[in-house]
């Protein structure tokens, strides 16, 4: 199968972010289908949304309260009508033409799951450590992990259906990556990537938590989450997250969830003792 593929975006309060945003994917010439869940924004993103005139806009739904991403990612899979769907946030610059890119390989190659772009800084690349978690599949080489950001993705609708997330599991994109990964799926970015630019990245010159040198309203919500209080605290786990995605072995992820999820008596003891040798250094 082949045309185009179908992309969700979620806005909430983000004007400043989300006219660089849209602007950026409709200059974009890639054949794809765009729909809008606006979260009951009140400072103009809303009206924004309203205005905007691009044939591929299919749908614009307007919810009266924000609820979060569950609802909206839903609507979005009963919605879409394409075989590959995909979600961006309001908050990144996507490369022209990475669609167009992803796509045919996730047609090609029934074992990838979600693949997408790198959506740290190209700073934060390293060719030489990529290699050992990377594969040929498709027709492409990606660089898998057991779950990759939402920001900017694609993937099987059938797949992002089958994996969805129990009710009270979260506020976040509903699709369990762990559990597609245990499956023998493949997540991923590909190789070489395709740089998407995250404007809530302190280092962005566009980064709104740059204006007051703390994390507060304008923080970005992995932030807000996690508990950073300054912009340097968010910088430091962006930049351990993004060598922990090139360097961790998939292997050694993947029997780390499965020891996570075995609820047997012999599973919780197996667990602790997993815990109590192997630490997670990482904040949150």
């Amino acid at each position: 199968m082949s045309g185009p593929v179908d992309l969700l975006l979620i806005t909430w309060n983000r004007l400043e972010y989300v006219q660089k945003t849209v602007d950026q994917l409709l200059r974009d010439p890639a054949d794809f289908r765009l729909y809008f869940w606006d979260n009951a924004s009140t400072d103009g993103t809303a009206d924004l949304i309203a205005s905007l005139d691009d044939p591929r806009i299919v749908q614009r739904h307007m919810s009266p309260e924000n609820v979060k991403q569950r609802e909206p990612s839903l609507w979005f899979f009963e919605q879409a009508t394409s075989d590959l769907g995909g979600k961006i946030d309001d908050d990144i610059l996507l490369p022209h033409g990475w669609t167009e890119r992803v796509a045919p390989a996730l047609r090609r190659e029934a074992r990838l799951g979600m693949v997408g772009c790198w959506v740290f800084m190209e700073e934060d690349w390293d060719d030489e450590l990529a290699v050992a978690n990377s594969v040929e599949m498709g027709g492409v080489r990606v660089l898998r992990s057991l779950s990759r950001a939402g920001q900017s993705f694609l993937a099987r609708v059938e797949y992002l259906q089958r994996y969805i997330r129990e009710p009270g599991s979260g506020h976040g994109f509903p699709v369990d990556q762990h559990a597609m990964s245990l499956d023998g799926l493949v997540n991923g970015t590909l190789v070489p990537p395709l740089f998407a630019h995250n404007m809530d990245d302190p280092r962005s010159e566009y980064c709104l938590m740059r204006r007051d040198a703390t994390i507060g309203k304008h923080g970005a919500l992995s932030a807000q989450v996690r508990g950073f209080q300054t912009p340097e605290e968010y910088l430091e786990w962006i930049r351990q997250d993004a060598h922990s995605k090139l360097v961790t072995p998939v292997e050694s992820m993947i029997r780390e969830a499965r020891l996570r999820r075995d609820r047997s008596l012999l599973g919780r003891v197996r667990w602790k003792l997993h815990r109590a040798f192997h630490p997670n250094p990482k904040k949150g």
